[in-house]
C-alpha cells in the first residue's frame, strides 16, 4: 500500500483515553478493509476541540476522519460559545462506533466501599474529596457534576491535561476518585489498583457484573452512556462516506474486535451515516438542558 494515500484517524485526546484506545483497536482491521494505511494522529487539547479543528482544516476527500465523542459533539456545543466548529454543520457523520457506561472508581485506601459510604464521606468532608478528569465540560466531568447534584455533595475537581497523569495520581492516592471510561478503568480495578464503586447506567455492565449500577443505589438521573463515532470534514463525497461506514461496520463485527470491546464493557455499534446524523441531533437535544444546569456563568 506504499502508493496508496493514508487515512488520518485524528484523535482529540491523549493516550489512555477512550478515543485513543478505540482508535488503536480498529486501525489495523479498518486499514485492511479500506485497502489504505490508517494512521492515528493524536492532536490533544481543549477537550478534543483542537483535534476537531485540525481535522476540519484537512481536505474533504475521505482521507481524514475524526473520532467524535459525546463530549465533542453533544456536550461542548452547549458548554462553549467559542467552540471552533459546529458539531452538525461542519462535519459529515460517518458511523457510530461504540457506546458504554462510565465507571466510578476510587483509590483503594479510600474508606468508601460503595456509593452510599462515598456520599457519607463527602458529606462529612465537603469539597475535600478530589475527582480527576482530563477535560472540563467532557463526559467524565458532566457525570461528576450530575452525581454531585443528585447526591447533594460537593467534590473538588482536579483537571488534567494528560489522561495518563490522571491515572498515575489516582493510583497513587493523590486524588480520590474519577468517573472515566470503562475500558481503561476496569482493568485497573480488576488488578486491585483501583476500587470500582458503580457504573453510570441503569443496569450492570456485562463485563463487570460485580459492580453495581448507580441506579441500584436509588440515585436517579445518573444514567449516562459515553459514545464514540467517526466524522469527516464537511463536503466529503457521500459515496466515500458510505464506503467508510460499511468498512467500519465490518470492522466492528470482526471477532477479535467485538470480543475485545465486549470484554471491556463496551458495545460495538456501526451505523449508516444518516442514522449517525440523527443520533448526534438527538444527543444534542438530550444534553442541552442538562449542560445548561452546570455551565459556569
Amino acid at each position: 500500500m506504499s502508493d496508496v494515500p493514508a487515512v488520518r484517524l485524528v484523535v482529540g485526546f491523549s493516550p489512555g483515553s477512550a478515543s485513543d484506545d478505540i482508535a488503536q483497536l480498529i486501525a489495523a482491521p479498518l486499514s485492511r478493509l479500506l485497502g489504505q494505511p490508517v494512521i492515528i494522529e493524536r492532536i490533544a487539547g481543549d477537550n478534543g476541540a483542537r483535534g476537531a479543528a485540525a481535522a476540519l482544516r484537512s481536505a474533504a476527500d475521505g482521507n481524514t476522519l475524526f473520532v467524535a465523542t459525546l463530549g465533542t459533539h453533544a456536550l461542548a456545543p452547549h458548554v462553549r460559545d467559542d467552540l471552533p466548529y459546529d458539531a452538525q454543520r461542519d462535519f459529515a457523520p460517518v458511523s457510530l462506533l461504540t457506546q458504554s457506561p462510565m465507571l466510578l472508581a476510587c483509590h483503594p485506601a479510600l474508606p468508601a466501599r460503595d456509593v452510599p459510604s462515598l456520599i457519607e464521606q463527602a458529606h462529612a468532608h465537603p469539597g475535600e474529596l478530589a475527582y480527576g478528569t482530563s477535560a472540563t465540560g467532557g463526559a467524565p466531568h458532566l457525570a461528576a457534576e450530575l452525581f454531585q447534584s443528585v447526591a447533594g455533595v460537593t467534590l473538588r475537581h482536579a483537571r488534567y491535561d494528560e489522561t495518563q497523569q490522571l491515572y498515575d495520581d489516582l493510583e497513587a492516592g493523590r486524588i480520590a476518585l474519577s468517573f472515566n471510561n470503562i475500558m481503561s478503568m476496569l482493568p485497573r480495578c480488576n488488578e486491585g489498583r483501583l476500587r470500582a464503586l458503580a457504573v453510570t447506567s441503569a443496569q450492570r455492565a456485562g463485563a463487570a457484573p460485580h459492580v453495581p449500577a448507580m441506579a441500584e443505589y436509588g440515585i436517579a438521573g445518573c444514567d449516562m452512556s459515553n459514545w464514540l463515532g467517526l466524522v469527516a470534514p464537511r463536503g466529503t463525497p457521500a459515496a466515500r462516506v458510505n464506503d467508510i461506514a460499511r468498512a467500519v461496520a465490518s470492522t466492528l463485527r470482526e471477532g477479535s474486535v467485538a470480543a475485545t470491546l465486549n470484554a471491556a464493557g463496551i458495545t460495538p455499534c456501526g451505523s449508516t451515516p444518516s442514522a449517525f446524523a440523527q443520533f448526534i441531533a438527538s444527543e444534542l437535544r438530550r444534553w442541552k438542558p442538562v449542560v445548561r444546569r452546570f455551565r459556569q456563568p
